[in-house]
């Protein structure tokens, strides 16, 4: 029912892994006792309680939406069977989450019952579904937080619609359900068996796993680094031609913007990724960190880089939230070129994903300024491969593509994130309107365009003029 899709997340753990050389072990995770008889509660994860305290003070809840576009006949009935079938599968689909004893919960309901509604929609409702979707908060107390919704658009024609909180999802987790939801979608009308095996572990098994590892000596040693390695650290300055409100504000209107490269661009990008012998990730935050230093001034630049739990084979597949955020900084200062800017990033990326495993609301307590951590996350840059929607997959009569609906509304003041596959590139560029005008982003892209350019043929030059 879905076209198939690259595992966005899964080219981001092994770009993890090649940046540090290394991929954790293979031994399993341990398991936790579910006594017969339920609700069953865990400890939610430190990353979940990072994100809750954060709520009350988000002007926009972290919402991650997605799904299909149908064409055909869709049998509503056999796609609620499917989606239960995915909750029975994953316990974060048929979870809430309470404070008990003064601990965040996980409250795993031994029944599935996820939300899913059907609706008629016009165009003017299908352009604002994630907006739609953004208005409408989840019920904790209750779960589960997440839900699907069935928009005729005419005869034959429909979106599924996918809304998860991040508190139970990422990226990679929207891909898990599509995909799963083509798979229990045609097995049920198919009359097949069970469309996919048991799952090894669920999300409650990795985050006791992962609290252990980080309440213990390993832990320290990672909240130390950063403390160490943010000393001193500013946020960096935005190169904005808007006096709105400052990045901090609830004011979170904005747009996003794409931008291909050309063949030749890519080319140039290409080339040296190979000549550092590192990754489309590692060129692109260089230009980005050399880009925002020439327009600022300053030398000491900081960025968010989200990062990915993912680096476990067994829990790639579960829909739950692996992300973790750390801020990759680069030293511009003095008369450094541009191909040991480049090096430079390289080195230092490796080194800061390898401590990574602390959730950000954990370092900042011990730092001198415990806000300092949030305005540093202000700009922010990511890279991945792109999804493969290059045509719809069939089912019968029935054809679905994956759809990626886009908000009025974005999370950071300025956020780049580098797209690409084997034979292109893309820019995509998500900012705040009340601080960017479109001229001066499009200034921006093609100045940031340009340094590909630069980096390829004069590596020699320095990287701030």
């Amino acid at each position: 029912m879905a076209a198939t899709l690259k595992d966005d997340f899964a080219e981001r753990a092994r770009l993890e892994a090649r940046l540090l050389g290394r991929r954790r072990g293979g031994t399993p995770l341990p398991l936790l006792d579910r006594p017969a008889g339920s609700p069953w509660r865990f400890a939610a994860s430190l990353g979940q309680e990072g994100m809750w305290a954060s709520l009350a003070s988000t002007p926009r809840q972290p919402l991650i939406v997605g799904g299909l576009r149908v064409s055909g006949p869709l049998d509503t009935g056999a796609l609620r069977e499917a989606w239960r079938a995915i909750a029975e599968r994953h316990e974060t689909l048929r979870s809430a989450y309470r404070v008990v004893d003064g601990a965040l919960t996980q409250v795993v309901s031994p029944c599935a019952d996820p939300l899913m509604e059907t609706a008629d929609a016009d165009g003017a409702r299908v352009a604002s579904v994630a907006d739609d979707e953004l208005a409408r908060p989840f019920d904790f107390d209750r779960g589960p937080a997440a839900r699907l919704r069935v928009l005729r658009r005419a005869p034959g024609e429909h979106l599924v619609v996918v809304c998860l909180h991040h508190m139970i999802g990422d990226a990679r987790a929207l891909e898990v359900v599509t995909a799963e939801l083509t798979a229990h979608y045609a097995a049920t009308v198919t009359g097949a068996g069970p469309a996919l095996p048991r799952l090894p572990v669920q999300y409650a098994d990795f985050a006791q796993w992962h609290r252990d590892r980080v309440e213990g000596e390993h832990g320290a040693r990672t909240v130390a680094y950063w403390v160490d390695r943010l000393a001193g650290a500013q946020p960096a300055v935005l190169p904005c031609d808007r006096s709105g409100a400052p990045a901090s504000s609830p004011d979170i209107a904005g747009r996003t913007r794409s931008f291909s490269l050309s063949s030749d661009t890519f080319a140039h990008l290409r080339e040296v990724a190979a000549r550092h012998r590192t990754t489309f990730y590692v060129v692109g935050l260089a230009a980005f960190q050399i880009l925002l230093a020439r327009r600022s001034g300053e030398r000491d630049i900081c960025v968010r880089a989200p990062v990915s739990y993912r680096d476990r084979s067994d829990v790639h597949d579960l829909v739950a939230d692996f992300s973790n955020d750390v801020v990759v900084r680069a030293d511009l200062s003095g008369r450094t070129t541009l191909g040991e800017t480049v090096e430079q990033v390289r080195v230092s990326t490796a080194r800061d994903f390898a401590h990574h495993d602390v959730p950000p609301h954990l370092v900042a307590a011990h730092m001198a300024d415990p806000g300092l951590l949030e305005r540093l996350f202000h700009v922010q840059f990511t890279a991945e491969r792109e999804h493969d929607v290059s045509a719809a997959q069939r089912l019968g009569p029935m054809s679905a593509e994956p759809f990626s609906p886009t908000a009025t509304t974005v999370a950071r003041p300025l956020s780049v994130r580098l797209r690409h596959d084997d034979a292109s590139a893309r820019v995509i560029v998500a900012y705040r309107s009340g601080l960017f005008s479109d001229e001066r982003i499009t200034e921006l892209l093609r100045e940031y365009v340009d340094l590909f350019e630069e980096l390829a043929l004069h590596p020699e030059r320095p990287a701030i003029p």
